[in-house]
């Protein structure tokens, strides 16, 4: 331990490590050297029970903060293994977060709540979305109480072990999966115990969102009607081969939105990372290409 800020991530499974080292690692280092934060890279289940097996990893998270070698800092930053950080443009996530708080942005929030409306309209008429008209129905097609008209986005956190983990501990041994892993869950429990201090939505932007507002070209079309050529990038896509081989266009849209933003969430869209040239920092970089 050398800092009081931790960066902390979880990846369970060989491909899933994998795809961390070699394309958020060396990406979130600059961030953290720049702003004074460790990495911890979680690799192995800390619940390897039945019950942990029989649902996503991604319920882990909530106990991430009675991990001994987390226990020590003052802030942990949970950031999800798809997240590629603008660490040349984004500034220290927990400056203006009290410590009691947990810092997180919210969900159809980016780059305001207006055009995030727009971008789930567009997004659940490509994945064939129909009953969930709001975040209030969110809540309510998983089985969780209407009462909050916001979604904490959980794939970014600013935490403190010594504030939050009873909570996130309470959300993961008491709730059950619904469908939609633990986001429901524990966005509720955090916004009924009154713990969130909303943060600039470019610390949350989602890929699928921008690219929903700004590229709908890339959106892939509704499963009845896609074509051969777009299944085949999709299956590229997903086994990793360079960008460069599947669609340029793609790859500049996908750089220029991480050069948009702080960090950009690559939520179910894991492979779509290595469409980023991260050697750019800087439009002029995507200019004079």
């Amino acid at each position: 331990m050398t800092n009081s800020k931790a960066i902390v991530t979880l990846t369970i499974g060989k491909r899933y490590l994998e795809n961390w080292q070699n394309l958020c690692q060396p990406n979130w280092q600059k961030y953290a050297d720049r702003h004074g934060y460790d990495i911890i890279c979680i690799s192995s289940p800390l619940d390897d029970s039945e019950r942990a097996q029989n649902r996503s990893p991604c319920w882990q998270k909530c106990l991430i903060l009675g991990e001994e070698s987390v226990q020590k800092y003052d802030r942990v930053v949970w950031v999800d293994a798809d997240v590629l950080i603008n660490w040349a443009n984004a500034p220290c996530i927990v400056e203006g977060v009290p410590v009691d708080r947990v810092g997180a942005a919210a969900e159809w929030a980016t780059p305001n709540e207006q055009l995030s409306t727009e971008a789930r309209e567009r997004l659940f008429e490509t994945w064939g979305i129909t009953d969930e008209k709001d975040e209030r129905g969110t809540y309510v097609k998983y089985g969780i109480p209407g009462e909050f008209d916001r979604i904490v986005q959980d794939g970014i956190m600013v935490l403190s072990p010594s504030h939050h983990r009873s909570i996130l501990e309470k959300v993961y041994h008491e709730c059950e999966e619904t469908g939609f892993g633990e986001m429901p869950w524990l966005s509720y429990e955090l916004l009924k115990a009154d713990r969130v201090q909303w943060i600039d939505p470019r610390f949350s932007t989602v890929w699928n969102v921008h690219k929903a507002l700004y590229y709908p070209f890339l959106l892939p079309k509704p499963q009845t009607e896609s074509s051969l050529l777009a299944r085949a990038k999709s299956k590229l896509l997903a086994k990793g081969v360079p960008p460069r081989l599947v669609d340029k266009r793609a790859s500049e849209c996908a750089t220029t939105a991480l050069m948009n933003t702080f960090f950009l969430h690559f939520a179910g869209t894991a492979g779509e990372m290595r469409l980023v040239d991260l050697e750019s920092t800087s439009w002029r970089d995507l200019r004079d290409a």
